[in-house]
């Protein structure tokens, strides 16, 4: 009887093991990333063109094609996926300015999953 429950006993911290081993972190991570398209308004009276570089769905670090949005609009970067939680870099230029860019964070809580999240533009 006492060789019965040790058998048990081993066979049941094996089991635990076993499915603790099953239950890594790292599956549940990769699975919880979400990724968004970006849309940007402007409020200027210049016609503003733009680009983004940052982590894509594939996990690579790239840069995307450029897009203009009118004079007080809002244009949507379709096509591209980009990792909420993170920060892209956004590329602008105005006729009046020239080139800048600067970081903008894509917020984790307030992005849907496979959405669109806005930006704005002065």
């Amino acid at each position: 009887m006492r060789t019965l429950r040790r058998k048990l006993a081993i066979a049941a911290l094996s089991l635990a093991a076993l499915l603790g081993g099953l239950a890594v972190p790292g599956t549940a991570y990769a699975a919880s990333d979400k990724f968004v398209t970006l849309r940007v308004c402007s409020g200027s009276t210049e016609t503003v063109k733009f680009y983004f570089v940052g982590e894509n769905q594939y996990g690579d670090w790239g840069g995307s094609q450029f897009w203009e949005i009118a004079p007080k609009g809002c244009t949507t970067a379709s096509g591209y996926w980009w990792k909420a939680g993170q920060s892209v870099e956004f590329h602008h230029r105005k006729p009046s300015t020239g080139w800048r860019w600067e970081p903008r964070l894509i917020s984790y809580n307030d992005a849907k999953n496979w959405g669109e999240y806005g930006l704005w533009i002065g």
